[in-house]
């Protein structure tokens, strides 16, 4: 039997991904390009927060399914 958990980790990264997959879709919203930096850099910071919530809910999903299948 393991007694492991790995729940909380899983609870966490799901979190950082699902905010910064909000910060990503309301950043189209309320960075507007100005003089001080360009087009290029919004998109380049809504392009990291959309990398960074994709692979967090993936590693999410990987180690829920570890944890179940360590479970049975």
């Amino acid at each position: 039997m393991n007694f492991r958990n790995r729940q909380p980790r899983s609870n966490a990264m799901r979190t950082v991904g699902l905010v910064c997959f909000l910060l990503a879709t309301f950043s189209r919203w309320f960075v507007h390009p100005t003089s001080g930096f360009g087009p290029d850099v919004v998109d380049a910071i809504t392009g990291l927060f959309y990398g960074v919530s994709i692979s967090c809910l993936l590693l999410s999903l990987r180690n829920v399914r570890q944890c179940s299948r360590d479970e049975a």
